[in-house]
């Protein structure tokens, strides 16, 4: 009886010494590598967008994007990446008429994961508010293309007078529900971006939270729009009625709500000011009433 147990015990001994052995083989014969995938090159940011405020001289503008690439073992290579780009035939903007590129072969350096290209808008057939797209493909690389392999830049052509850019928070204050809660936004910034000649969005922020909401300016009156200028659907913060001082003053009674707020202050080196009250009524609860001023800043 010994003794079976003895051979039974090698023979299964044998049997797990062969299958691993043919795993192994198999493995070596694929030559399986599970930590590593193609390198992709593409564009760091695909859709972005740069003001143009039109002037008399004209001066052509340099505007410069990224190129990356991901993939791989997430990890910049030892290598060079080269990386070639062209207009796309979907650009609506065209090369040697609203822009150049004056370098179109660029190189990711061995040990990085970036290289900054630049092309150069040329201003002078531009009209304000015909706004339109560049579109920049990648047509080819030393490693291989992402199947994202274009960047689309919308120049937004602007008049002198337009109030589009980067604003600096200088002065604000916030009341939920008739109770001050301060205003901690000091220092922050806000992008103000142009859909015309008199309307704006006011992206990414509602007061403190985040939302949007458009607003227009008329003689340098500013007027908070309580339905979306582009659907025409009424706007709304989460699902509480927007409140504005043209419609809801009896409502936004803690924060300014006449001559000294909705209203810009010109500058001529263009830092102008812009003064807005809004808020919102949650319903059951009471009204959040925003008072923000707004410096330009670039």
């Amino acid at each position: 009886m010994k003794n079976i147990i003895n051979k039974l015990n090698f023979i299964a001994s044998v049997l797990l010494i062969v299958m691993i052995t043919s795993c192994d083989s198999i493995l070596d014969q694929d030559e399986t590598d599970f930590g590593k995938g193609p390198v992709l090159a593409q564009f760091e940011t695909p859709v972005t967008e740069v003001n143009i405020v039109k002037t008399v001289d004209n001066e052509p503008v340099e505007y410069e994007f990224n190129l990356t690439y991901f993939g791989g073992r997430g990890v910049a290579l030892d290598n060079d990446v080269t990386v070639t780009i062209a207009a796309s035939a979907d650009s609506e903007a065209k090369e040697g008429v609203e822009f150049e590129l004056n370098t179109k072969t660029f190189t990711i350096p061995a040990g990085k994961t970036t290289s900054t290209g630049s092309l150069t808008i040329l201003t002078a057939g531009l009209i304000p508010f015909d706004f339109k797209d560049i579109v920049l493909e990648i047509v080819d690389s030393s490693e291989s293309i992402s199947e994202s392999n274009t960047i689309t830049i919308t120049i937004k052509a602007l008049g002198a007078d337009s109030l589009a850019g980067t604003y600096e928070v200088i002065d604000g204050d916030y009341w939920r529900i008739g109770v001050n809660n301060g205003w901690s936004q000091i220092g922050a910034t806000r992008v103000i971006e142009a859909l015309s000649e008199t309307t704006y969005k006011h992206p990414d922020f509602f007061g403190l939270f985040s939302g949007e909401f458009y607003f227009t300016v008329n003689n340098n009156v500013v007027e908070v729009l309580k339905t979306n200028p582009i659907t025409g659907e009424v706007m709304l913060q989460g699902t509480a009625p927007f409140l504005t001082c043209n419609a809801n003053s009896d409502l936004l009674t803690n924060v300014p709500c006449g001559s000294d707020s909705n209203r810009v202050e010109r500058a001529t080196d263009r830092t102008d000011i812009i003064y807005l009250t809004y808020g919102y009524n949650t319903i059951g609860s009471g009204p959040r009433e925003f008072y923000e001023v707004l410096q330009r800043i670039e």
